[in-house]
C-alpha cells in the first residue's frame, strides 16, 4: 500500500499539456449545432480551433492544461512544486509561462519547437459544464530531453495527466520520469484525464497500473472505461488488486477514496452558486496530493481535495483565485 508519510524531499512536480484555455458561454442548442458532445475533450487541428472561434464569443483567457492546473493549486497552498511540459517562443507561451514564475514553478522549459503553443477552447454551458476542444500544438513534442535532472532528484511526489498518452515522446518523458522518482523513493500519480482518453489508451493504462503507478485519479465516468464500473463496492476490489490508492469523484456526490479495499466516502460541500465547472477535477487532485505529500491520511486528504475543489467551482476559470489554504484552515485542515 502506498505510504503516505512526508516525503524528504521537497516537489510535487507535475507532468502534462501546457495549454492557454479561451473561454466562450455558449447554450445547449448551440453546442449541439456545433455538434460537440457536451463535457467531452476532442483533439482538433488549429484551423478547426479558428473556425469555431468564429462561431463563439471568446471573452477570457488563462493558462490551463490539467496536470498544470493542479500544479498551480497545489502551488498556492504554498508547497513547492515544478512541471514538466512544452510552450512555444510566442505570446501564449509567454502567457503560461508568466503565471508559473509568479507561482515559483519550477517549469524549465526548453521553447525548441516550431509549433504554436497549445490552446483549449472551453465552450461553458448554463449548468456550469465545460466542453473543451484542444490544440496540442507545442506540447506534443514534449520528450525525454525536457526532463530537468535538478528537478527530478527535488521530487517526492510525480503525477501527470492522461493526455500525455496521445504523445509518444511525451509518454515516454513520463515512463523515464516515473522510474527515475519511484527509483528515489518517490510516489507517482495519474490521472485518466477524459473517458475518451482511456479508451484510446486502455491496454496501456491497465498495463501502467502495475509498473508505474502508486496513486490513480479519476471521476466516474473515467474510472468506468477503466474498470468497467463506477460502483465503489464494484471498483474496491480493482484498486486492491493493483495495490493502488486512489480517489474518484462523483460530482455533487462528492467523491471516495480508495485504499485498496477499504474505502473512504467523502461527502461534497454544499455550494450555493456554481460558476463554472472547469478545474474541479484539477483542483479535486491538488487538494488529495497536496494532503498526501503532508503526511495526512487519504481520507483527510480527499477533504482537502473537495474543499479544493468546492471553491474553484465558484469562480470563473481552472485555477484558484480565492485563499484556499485558509479555507482548509479554517476547517482543521492546514497543511
Amino acid at each position: 500500500m502506498t505510504d503516505t508519510a512526508p516525503d524528504a524531499r521537497r516537489l510535487i512536480t507535475g507532468m502534462g499539456a501546457a495549454l492557454v484555455d479561451l473561454f466562450a458561454d455558449v447554450q445547449d442548442t448551440e453546442l449541439e449545432a456545433l455538434g460537440s458532445p457536451k463535457a467531452s475533450m476532442s483533439l482538433i487541428e488549429p484551423d478547426q480551433s479558428a473556425a469555431l472561434q468564429t462561431s463563439v464569443s471568446v471573452h477570457t483567457h488563462q493558462p490551463g492544461g490539467s496536470a498544470a492546473n493542479s500544479v498551480a493549486g497545489i502551488a498556492s497552498l504554498g508547497l513547492a512544486t515544478g512541471f514538466i511540459g512544452k510552450v512555444s517562443d510566442d505570446a501564449l507561451g509567454q502567457v503560461f509561462c508568466q503565471a508559473f514564475q509568479q507561482l515559483n514553478v519550477a517549469f524549465p522549459s526548453r521553447p525548441e519547437t516550431d509549433l504554436p503553443t497549445g490552446h483549449c477552447l472551453v465552450l461553458v454551458t448554463p449548468d456550469a459544464e465545460r466542453t473543451m476542444h484542444t490544440v496540442l500544438g507545442a506540447s506534443v513534442t514534449t520528450s525525454s530531453k525536457d526532463l530537468d535532472e535538478a528537478v527530478l532528484a527535488q521530487t517526492g511526489l510525480f503525477f501527470a495527466e492522461g493526455y500525455i498518452w496521445d504523445s509518444p515522446s511525451a509518454r515516454q518523458a513520463f515512463l523515464d520520469a516515473a522510474e527515475r522518482v519511484r527509483a528515489q523513493g518517490g510516489k507517482v500519480g495519474f490521472s485518466l484525464a477524459d473517458g475518451f482518453c482511456v479508451t484510446r489508451h486502455h491496454a496501456d493504462f491497465m498495463s501502467l497500473l502495475d509498473s508505474h503507478i502508486d496513486i490513480l485519479l479519476a471521476n466516474e465516468t473515467e474510472i468506468a472505461a477503466l474498470f468497467g464500473s463506477q460502483d465503489p463496492v464494484g471498483l474496491a476490489p480493482h484498486f486492491a488488486a493493483h495495490n493502488l490508492l486512489g480517489a474518484v469523484t462523483y460530482g455533487a456526490d462528492g467523491a471516495v477514496v480508495f485504499e485498496g479495499a477499504t474505502t473512504h466516502k467523502i461527502a461534497a460541500q454544499k455550494v450555493e452558486d456554481i460558476v463554472d465547472l472547469t478545474g474541479a477535477g484539477d483542483q479535486f487532485a491538488a487538494g488529495f496530493l497536496a494532503g498526501l505529500h503532508r503526511g495526512h491520511a487519504p481520507e483527510i486528504a480527499g477533504k482537502m481535495g473537495i474543499i479544493a475543489a468546492s471553491q474553484v467551482i465558484q469562480q470563473f476559470g481552472p485555477r484558484p483565485q480565492t485563499d484556499v489554504g485558509a479555507q482548509l484552515k479554517a476547517q482543521g485542515l492546514a497543511l
